[in-house]
């Protein structure tokens, strides 16, 4: 038996055995494209995500969390998750998705600034629980079409969606969608591993598991320590038997310390400790990226290549005649990094020895504007 299968106006003959209907979208990763003839828009499937591996951290609790709230609530539900690359939003993003399958839910992945009527009224036509995953969010949404796109985020529409925005620059997002929940409920800013996450990670895969406390400081020196840099720490320490302080000196992981912090200066020549009236007391710049360089006393009389002088003379505050000499430290100097308490001991090849510490600066509160 022949069987007409309506398109607009036209009919094309099929049959039953061609015609997979399905009452509901089955589980899975799907992109939206569009007919090049009818100009339809249509769902193509996609591979699905897989999580590989050991995962880390409280990813699987969030994603947990997330689903939970999305189906309790009567209305779409907006999340945006804000870092920087290698931060483990992808990672939770990807969670949620796979979560979501178990229960059936599919994900649209949107991968082209798709807007307008038409767009919201085709996932509007797709009347069950979905995910919809904006990934690099403001990168494929510019200002206008970020704009655009408030509509569907609003929840008017009937249907429910998990809205999902990844992104590295939350600054770079309309304005209208930070501080709103009733477009996006979660804000969540990932701005490098948490501590768990860490010791969870070195204790599966570090080698010499007694630097694992020594880690964790160095990562709070990060402004935001991410997956790379602590997976390629730890292949670095592992390889050649290092602390981590040793293996950073070789990695492009560098603490985000400003140029112009101050550090305090205590300084020796060859094992005598000089006097804090007889040298530079402040030091500024960022230990990790530049020379330090320091000044101390000596008396005018003391002359000849001190570098290779057995005996020590350094200026007193008696002395009226002295010269400045200097004594320098690089990178491949640093002996000792306590994070915690800013501070940074170098010792260079003549015998020489300065400790760093860094100047807390009085943070303001937030009630001493009350």
């Amino acid at each position: 038996m022949a069987l007409f299968l309506k398109s607009g106006t036209t009919y094309r003959v099929t049959n039953r055995e061609s015609m997979d209907l399905h009452e509901v979208l089955p589980a899975g990763n799907y992109v939206i494209k569009k007919d090049a003839m009818s100009g339809q828009l249509f769902l193509e499937g996609i591979e699905s995500f897989e999580i590989k591996g050991k995962v880390y951290g409280d990813t699987e609790k969030t994603a947990r969390r997330i689903l939970n709230t999305f189906q309790d609530r009567s209305a779409s539900t907006g999340v945006m998750l804000t870092g920087e690359k290698g931060s483990g939003k992808s990672l939770l993003a990807k969670m949620l998705s796979v979560k979501a399958a178990e229960l059936s839910v599919p994900t649209i992945v949107i991968n082209a600034p798709w807007t307008g009527d038409e767009f919201n009224s085709f996932l509007q036509k797709i009347d069950q629980p979905c995910v919809i995953l904006f990934d690099e969010f403001e990168k494929v949404y510019d200002r206008d079409d970020q704009e655009s796109i408030l509509t569907l985020l609003d929840g008017v529409f009937p249907s429910k969606k998990l809205f999902i925005l990844t992104c590295n620059d939350k600054y770079r997002v309309d304005s209208h969608m930070r501080n709103r929940p009733g477009r996006i409920y979660y804000m969540m800013e990932y701005k490098g591993l948490d501590q768990n996450f860490i010791v969870e990670y070195c204790m599966d895969n570090l080698d010499a598991t007694e630097h694992v406390h020594a880690i964790c400081k160095i990562a709070s020196m990060f402004d935001q320590f991410n997956f790379d840099m602590l997976k390629a720490l730890v292949e670095e320490m592992n390889r050649y038997d290092e602390t981590p302080q040793e293996a950073l000196k070789f990695l492009n992981a560098k603490p985000e310390f400003s140029n112009e912090a101050k550090y305090d200066v205590d300084l020796q020549i060859k094992g005598i400790d000089v006097p804090k009236d007889m040298a530079d007391t402040l030091w500024h710049g960022n230990p990790f990226t530049q020379t330090i360089g320091i000044d101390y006393k000596v008396p005018s009389s003391q002359t000849g290549d001190r570098a290779n002088q057995d005996e020590v003379v350094l200026a007193s505050s008696d002395d009226e005649d002295f010269t400045w000499e200097g004594v320098y430290f690089n990178q491949g100097d640093l002996k000792q990094v306590d994070p915690q308490g800013g501070k940074f001991v170098f010792v260079n090849d003549d015998g020489n020895r300065v400790v760093l510490s860094k100047v807390k600066e009085k943070m303001p509160q937030y009630w001493d504007a009350f």
